[in-house]
């Protein structure tokens, strides 16, 4: 179909998107006066420029030629601190370049990149046709019909300049959120201003054919240098150089340009030449020379009278005032050849990438996790030393430009601000420096295409931190200022000009701190509690473990190395959530290596507690000499046998029987050693005399002395059976223990009462043998030799009676005994206890309890218990637990168990009396108890809010649909808390629903377990139109009716009950758009341009 061009106006909308714009230094915007005692190479001051009328007409006065004008600026540093890096025409005076700029010269480090998909629309303000018609809306039905039109071919529209804050896409500029907006500048955004101030002449050699006027001096290939002023998409007033496209027209002076003399300028060769030509975005420079021998090309007035000849040439067929054949021979040809083979470079490919699991992932609408670090590593000496003992880092990133215009990023960072970033300006210097990068020091820093960067943050980093990515290169217009429109008559020359005008295309980034939690070891002795100093224990992997997109540890690495403190304890902080294991790799002084590894899970925000227990390094021997009790003499033939106790079976048991040494005249045990089923406590006993001897010896003893070996050395006595007398030795029937407090007397046979006597003899106690004896035992002519031996009086707490009749002439009498007892019936309690997380229940094992006795005189509890007033915990069942307590009168049977340490990272108070009762058929009464802790650290859960808007309603012109959430409310613990976040949809950003909907979601991540409301802030064009819940925890508050300037929380709201059975909830927003006019959108600017159809 053949397309018309209609001749119409037709006030048009086209929009774009905008973030927050970060401030950055530039020059106030003013002419350049030229000085005619040297060439500039870089302008020092500024100076206002002489209202001069210029004409490109023959014969009208000759204006002052200089010797010098402003060139443009080069294309700055790749790496810059504290500026704004953008192209030459960013400053306002146009400066000598000292080299070729990147964008038309060399191409910077490729670094395995692929190509990136353009994060905004393309420039929509050349030409309108239907590929491009999307981005025009009108307010009327006759627009409505021109944009069908378009869009269906039969119609090419075109455009004017764009005024004010349209933008292009191109590189790419990072802010920190919150920084301030650029103020606006003197000039309104719709304004543009002509300055037209001298000639320009090429040094072609002069010839009298083709001098200029008759001076003598100058030949025909001469200009007038005007330039055009503008505001640009930052508020700043710019400068870019006018190019007169109508060479012999007449010429126009200073004045501010007319709207309607303002349009847009479409041909591809005229934008080419504005690009690369002098002045232009990708200026060539001196690196290219097309010119003839005899013109100096380093002299910018030859290179801007070049593209003045070659634009009036290309638009016009007018070469000024030169001939045809000057043009070829000075090689104004040969510029415009060279220069349509170019291709200008896209300016919206500007990206940022992350390395992850070994390849390059596209950063743009991601969050990236950081990685924790407990140290300063030795590969990243360059991590300041604030952070050096604990900080979080992102993976590598670097800056790409897919279309290698020499576009960046550049990243702010605020006074307040902790972060830090370390970076390399290539791959190359990447490689050779890896621990010596540069490192940001100002508050801002610009980076380009082949850079990267690490971002490294404090540990204790909590919040998310969002980067908006605004393109740093400004997207470049091309206008055309119709000549006869602005004089109001024909015979005016054409102007061209490229501006920095255009919407910018933006992407965003975050990245998040990581959650890392501890883990506390407590070494003590399994019997009695104690803690153990002096162990040292490895903390490893038990399985590979990442934080954010780096594996840490391997499995099995050992991740550190502690030794228990004088409480036994080893803090080991800042790990990874995953799971570990610790292992004992030296011993404390005094005990043996316990090779037995213990695991644990470390979880983020919390301490993990680890009981460990090792046994005690002691050996022994024992010896004895056994004694005539009279003589003192040595004595042979003796048995002793060694026992130890059984926490098992709650007895002694046989260990071994011990050997007589014949030289020392001893009986040896040889070497025993401390177990935790002995808990150290041993027997040696008598059990056979020598012979004609009689004994009963005993004697306990206990290993308590951690690394050393001890030696028992005892005396044993033995009498002759000729010295007779009774030994008896009273002990616990069940456990065997020697037991004190008993009575036994011994009474006398009469024969002439033929009974025995009433009054008898107590038994003397020797408490170095623990044996009941009696005084030597002689025969009498009324005694007869005859004896009887009674316990007239039992152990505290033991029942029994025992007697026995002896008859001292009989040699084979036995005259030695032991007496056993049975414990009187008595009532015991054990307390049991389970010590949990309020929150997870989960079991605590490194709490501490102490159980109090009643005291019935004192009328009070009182901590007398010793040993069994401490709770043990038993890793296998999870209680803490009492041994049996004896219920008396003295303590009623009344107990306080109170809580005297907290675990590691939780609060709380506890303190329950129990009162055990006696019950029938059981002689053994358990109480079982729950205590609870509060976390210091609350559990976290995440809220998902889900953000659905109809994917035909979005116009891009109207810039990204922005979209704010809150979520406020209170924890568990009752502490208030209030988080925000926001969706924006970008082209690609979002997937699209069976329904049509565009749907994006924003997660509010490690929130404190509680109930919160969450709601949407008010956004312009758009009303919220429903609210859902997606998940069983979250109920919907419905109120008025959706209508669009109705505050959405008032409209509808959700709350979200986060619990440990429903830690993550979800939540769906919908709105529908209800303006589609020259209303802005929120964060957004929007321009209304006027098409002309011609």
């Amino acid at each position: 179909m053949k397309r018309r061009m209609i001749g119409a106006w037709m006030a048009l909308m086209i929009t774009a998107s905008s973030l927050v714009v970060s401030a950055s230094p530039a020059a106030d915007m003013s002419s350049v006066s030229a000085d005619p005692q040297q060439e500039q190479t870089e302008p020092e001051e500024e100076e206002e420029t002489p209202d001069i009328p210029v004409t490109d007409q023959p014969g009208e006065a000759e204006m002052p030629v200089p010797t010098a004008l402003p060139e443009p600026e080069t294309v700055e540093k790749a790496f810059e601190e504290g500026k704004d890096n953008t192209e030459n025409t960013d400053r306002d005076e146009l400066i000598e370049p000292e080299e070729e700029p990147e964008a038309a010269s060399k191409e910077g480090e490729n670094i395995a990149l692929t190509e990136i998909p353009e994060q905004t629309e393309d420039p929509g303000f050349t030409v309108f046709t239907e590929e491009n018609a999307e981005i025009l809306t009108g307010e009327s039905e006759e627009d409505q019909e021109l944009i069908q039109d378009i869009e269906n071919g039969e119609i090419i529209a075109l455009s004017a300049a764009l005024p004010g804050e349209f933008r292009e896409a191109g590189s790419a500029e990072v802010i920190s959120e919150g920084e301030d907006a650029i103020a606006a500048t003197a000039l309104s955004p719709s304004q543009y201003y002509l300055d037209s101030w001298t000639r320009v002449y090429c040094d072609e050699v002069w010839t009298a054919a083709n001098d200029f006027l008759g001076s003598g001096n100058k030949t025909r290939m001469g200009c007038t240098y005007r330039s055009v002023h503008y505001i640009d998409d930052t508020g700043k007033e710019k400068v870019s150089p006018l190019y007169c496209l109508k060479a012999t027209q007449d010429g126009l002076d200073s004045m501010t340009l007319k709207n309607e003399a303002v349009k847009a300028l479409t041909n591809s060769v005229i934008q080419k030449l504005l690009y690369f030509g002098y002045g232009g975005p990708g200026d060539l420079g001196t690196g290219y020379d097309p010119s003839c021998s005899h013109i100096d090309w380093s002299k910018w007035q030859n290179r801007y009278v070049f593209t003045h000849i070659a634009l009036s040439k290309v638009y016009f067929n007018d070469c000024g005032y030169a001939t045809a054949a000057e043009v070829e021979h000075t090689g104004i040809n040969r510029l415009i050849d060279k220069i349509q083979t170019l291709t200008i470079p896209a300016r919206n490919k500007a990206a940022v990438y992350v390395s992850k699991d070994g390849s390059w992932a596209a950063a743009s609408g991601k969050t990236i996790p950081l990685s924790v670090f407990r140290n300063r590593p030795a590969g990243f000496p360059f991590v300041p030393d604030s952070m050096k003992d604990g900080f979080q880092m992102s993976t590598l990133m670097k800056v790409t430009d897919g279309a290698k215009a020499g576009n960046g990023i550049t990243i702010t960072r605020g006074a307040a601000e902790k972060w830090q970033l370390a970076y390399w300006t290539s791959a190359a210097d990447y490689n050779s420096q890896k621990t010596n990068p540069k490192m940001m020091s100002g508050p801002s820093l610009s980076l380009k295409d082949g850079a990267y960067f690490f971002l490294i943050f404090p540990l204790n980093a909590s919040a998310a931190k969002k980067f908006s990515c605004k393109m740093l290169l400004q997207p470049v217009s091309y206008i055309l200022v119709d000549g006869s429109a602005q004089a109001g008559k024909d015979g005016v020359q054409d102007f061209g000009a490229y501006v920095y005008q255009g919407t910018r295309g933006s992407f965003s980034f975050s990245v998040k701190p990581s959650v890392y939690g501890n883990a506390k070891l407590v070494k003590k002795e399994p019997n009695t509690g104690k803690r153990i100093q002096g162990a040292q224990y490895g903390l490893f992997a038990a399985e590979a473990l990442t934080s954010g997109y780096r594996t840490m540890y391997s499995k099995d690495q050992k991740v550190s190395t502690g030794t228990t403190n004088a409480g036994g304890e080893i803090l080991f902080s800042k790990l990874v959530p995953g799971k570990y294991y610790v292992k004992e790799t030296k011993t404390a002084a005094g005990y043996k290596l316990n090779t037995a590894i213990k695991n644990l899970t470390v979880t983020g925000g919390k301490t993990t507690a680890v009981n460990v227990t090792d046994i005690m390094d002691i050996s022994g021997t024992v010896s004895i000499r056994k004694k005539d009790g009279n003589t003192g003499d040595p004595l042979a033939g003796a048995e002793f046998t060694l026992y130890q106790w059984s926490k098992k079976s709650k007895s002694y048991v046989t260990l071994k029987k011990l050997t007589y040494d014949g030289q020392k005249r001893t009986y040896n045990s040889g070497k025993f050693n401390y177990t935790e089923d002995n808990q150290g406590k041993f027997r040696v006993r008598e059990t056979k005399a020598p012979p004609n001897y009689t004994g009963n010896w005993q004697k306990n003893f206990t290993l308590e002395k951690p690394g050393e070996k001890q030696e028992f050395l005892f005396e044993a006595v033995n009498y002759q059976n000729e010295k007779r007398r009774i030994e008896v030795r009273k002990i616990d029937a069940k456990t065997g223990e020697v037991l004190k407090g008993a009575e036994f007397t011994l009474y006398e046979y009469s024969a002439a009462k033929k009974a025995y006597k009433e009054k008898g003899t107590l038994l003397d106690y020797d408490s170095s043998s623990e044996l009941y004896v009696s005084s030597e035992l002689l025969k009498t002519s009324d005694n007869e030799g005859k004896y009887k031996i009674v316990e007239t009086k039992t152990p505290p707490g033991y029942t029994g009676s025992w007697e026995e009749a002896v008859d001292i002439t009989d040699k084979d009498a036995r005259l030695s005994f032991a007496v056993v007892n049975e414990k009187e019936k008595e009532y015991t309690g054990v307390i049991r206890l389970r010590k949990t997380d309020i929150y997870t229940g989960e079991v605590l094992e490194d709490a501490e309890f102490t159980v109090l006795q009643w005291n019935r005189g004192k009328q009070t509890y009182q901590n007398d218990l010793g040993r069994q007033s401490i709770l043990k915990f038993d890793v296998e069942t999870g209680w803490y637990s009492t041994e049996e307590l004896v219920l008396t009168d003295a303590n009623q049977g009344r107990f306080k168990v109170v809580e005297t340490k907290n675990p590691e990272n939780y609060t709380g108070k506890y303190e329950k009396e129990v009162i055990f009762q006696k019950k029938e058929n059981t002689d053994t009464d358990t109480v079982d108890l729950k205590a609870e802790n509060t976390p210091v650290t609350l559990p976290l859960g995440n809220i998902t809010i889900i953000k659905k808007i109809k994917e035909e309603d979005i116009t891009w012109a109207h810039g990204n649909p922005t979209f704010s959430f809150v979520a406020e409310g209170t924890d568990l613990s009752g502490n208030p808390h209030r988080y925000e976040d926001y969706v924006t949809f970008t082209r690609g950003s979002y997937e699209t629903d069976k329904n049509g909907y565009a749907t994006l979601s924003v997660t509010l991540r490690n929130i404190p377990l509680g109930q919160y409301t969450v709601w949407e802030k008010p956004v312009l064009r758009y009303y919220l139109k429903d609210v859902r819940a997606n998940t069983e925890n979250v109920h919907i508050i419905k109120g008025v009716a959706p209508a669009y300037g109705t505050d959405p929380r008032k409209i509808a709201s959700g709350t979200a009950a986060l619990t440990m059975q429903n830690k993550n909830a979800s939540l769906t927003f919908v709105n529908e758009k209800s303006r589609y006019d020259r209303y802005s959108h929120n964060d957004s600017i929007k321009n209304t341009i006027p098409v002309s159809f011609s």
